[in-house]
């Protein structure tokens, strides 16, 4: 992809494979600075995907609360083919006609192989904050499932307007076998507004 001068300016390309030298570009504070796959906070859901393509994606789930809407859209239900992701999210606010976009996420299979997710997570951590002025990084892991054998690693790096976060998960067999899963690297840029809501009244 060839970056112009212009373009520097106006988005910082984000992905799994940065392959341009991420020190050229100006530093970033704004949230919607960053990209996954084309996509940026901000933008409109529509601008990128037909309404009519949204009866095909997976909408999420949120037991405590409806108040914004989401869905997980697979590569293979896409028409816009993707350059380093398996699979991305969109979030957005119920009540907006324009589907602006609070949140996205992308997501990347590592099948059995957790050593190299892990290396791609603090590679990508590492370039960005080459690009970030001012940031609080926190790095912690969760586990969940049944047995509290499933496992992310996380690397959380808050700015002024949200945050982008980083992890890989390692998902416990039992969870595999029954949903079909693999591990997985995760890579979320969401709004503080919409982390609050998760944290706080989604899951309630």
């Amino acid at each position: 992809m060839k970056i112009t001068s212009c373009y520097i300016f106006k988005k910082i390309l984000f992905s799994l494979i940065i392959i341009l030298s991420l020190q050229s570009f100006t530093i970033a504070d704004d949230i919607r600075d960053f990209e996954v796959e084309g996509i940026s906070i901000g933008d409109s859901a529509l601008d990128h995907f037909k309404k009519s393509d949204f009866k095909t994606f997976y909408e999420q789930y949120y037991p405590g609360s409806d108040e914004y809407l989401g869905v997980e859209i697979p590569q293979r239900l896409s028409k816009i083919e993707f350059s380093n992701y398996d699979s991305i999210t969109l979030n957005w606010k119920k009540n907006d006609n324009s589907m602006k976009i609070v949140a996205i996420s992308g997501v990347k299979l590592f099948p059995n192989n957790l050593n190299g997710c892990l290396k791609e997570r603090d590679f990508i951590a590492s370039e960005i904050k080459g690009i970030l002025d001012d940031f609080k990084e926190e790095r912690y892991e969760m586990d969940f499932g049944d047995m509290h054998d499933s496992i992310s690693y996380a690397v959380d790096l808050k700015i002024k307007d949200g945050s982008i976060r980083i992890w890989c998960t390692d998902w416990d067999e039992k969870s595999e076998k029954e949903n079909d899963w693999e591990d997985d690297l995760n890579v979320s840029i969401d709004t503080k507004e919409f982390i609050y809501w998760v944290d706080n009244i989604a899951y309630k």
